[in-house]
């Protein structure tokens, strides 16, 4: 009767954490509806793009992803078709906020760096 009882309060909690997380969710995400669709995210994108010359990338892939897990913020991120070369960098795509503001998704292909371990003497 005991170990019942203990199993029903626990699983009672779960419920109800499960619940006001799933509130919290979806009070976050309806407050936070992009005021930037994904129209103008394409036309942002293909406008920079535009700039680059005949031979640059297009776009790939434009989704709505959240900034964090557990973060209400989210933003657009346009995928490149292949790096672009821009000031010494290789972009291969831009996250657009919802508020417009845009910046650039870099490539890192240096890999891990080593980090020197001084001798002891």
């Amino acid at each position: 009767m005991i170990a019942a009882n203990f199993l029903y309060r626990r699983h009672a909690v779960c419920a109800a954490i499960g619940l006001a997380m799933l509130a919290f969710l979806a009070d976050a995400q309806a407050g936070d509806a992009p005021r930037v669709d994904a129209l103008r995210v394409a036309k942002i994108a293909a406008d920079y793009l535009a700039t680059h010359g005949q031979d640059a990338p297009y776009v790939v892939s434009i989704a709505l992803e959240a900034d964090a897990i557990l973060s209400p913020k989210s933003s657009w991120i346009v995928r490149f078709s292949r790096p672009l070369l821009a000031d010494g960098n290789k972009e291969v795509g831009m996250r657009v906020k919802l508020d417009g503001s845009v910046s650039y998704l870099i490539e890192d292909k240096s890999g891990p760096k080593k980090r020197g371990v001084p001798l002891k003497s």
